[in-house]
């Protein structure tokens, strides 16, 4: 055999892995309010009254909003790194999926409460790319980014999922509760912050 022989890649550092796991769980726990919206909207819309081009209303805002939220999320995750966004990322998603629970009487304060969410999910995805690109490396960044993408449908999964197993028998709030709960088991797989490691270039 020469130099030139074809060898696998080595296996990724536990690091590596630990930043893919995290990036994935940040971006489902980040976007799970819109999609368990989408996935109660039948029972929602019955207490709430609003039909489905109230729910397309409120899924547009909510997109928008996190589209807009997107450039202070980066400017946020070059100042304090991508590990203390992410968890302020979950933190605001579990608590806009308590307060869907708790506050959500109208279709109005599901609008607002939906819109809040939504800078969850700019902070989640800024900083779980973020994640990605400072401790994967270049070679495998293809792959990482390309699952962190997919993991976006389980949220459409677990929304799915909770109708027949909760919002069916307990109701849709106890839905969001046991959501916002998930979300927050998300929080230990986040990688930790690199002490003493510079989160944006010195200003001149």
């Amino acid at each position: 055999m020469t130099d030139t022989a074809l060898h696998p890649s080595p296996p990724a550092p536990p690091r590596t892995v630990r930043a893919s796991a995290g990036a994935i769980a940040t971006t489902i726990a980040c976007v799970l309010p819109v999609f368990l919206v989408g996935g109660l909207a039948v029972q929602m819309g019955r207490d709430l009254h609003f039909s489905p081009a109230g729910l397309g209303l409120a899924v547009s805002i909510y997109f928008g909003i996190s589209a807009l939220a997107s450039v202070p999320s980066g400017a946020l995750v070059e100042r304090y790194g991508p590990a203390v966004v992410a968890r302020v990322g979950i933190l605001l998603s579990a608590g806009s999926l308590l307060a869907v629970a708790g506050l959500a009487r109208s279709y109005p304060v599901l609008v607002v409460l939906l819109a809040l969410s939504a800078a969850a999910n700019a902070l989640g995805q800024l900083a779980s790319n973020a994640a990605l690109a400072r401790h994967v490396p270049a070679h495998r960044q293809g792959l990482s980014f390309g699952v962190k993408q997919a993991a976006i449908p389980v949220s459409t999964l677990l929304a799915g999922a909770a109708v027949p197993t909760i919002a069916l028998t307990a109701g849709w709030r106890w839905a969001f509760v046991a959501a916002a709960v998930a979300a927050l088991a998300a929080l230990p797989a986040v990688t930790r912050q690199e002490p003493g490691r510079p989160t944006s270039p010195p200003r001149r």
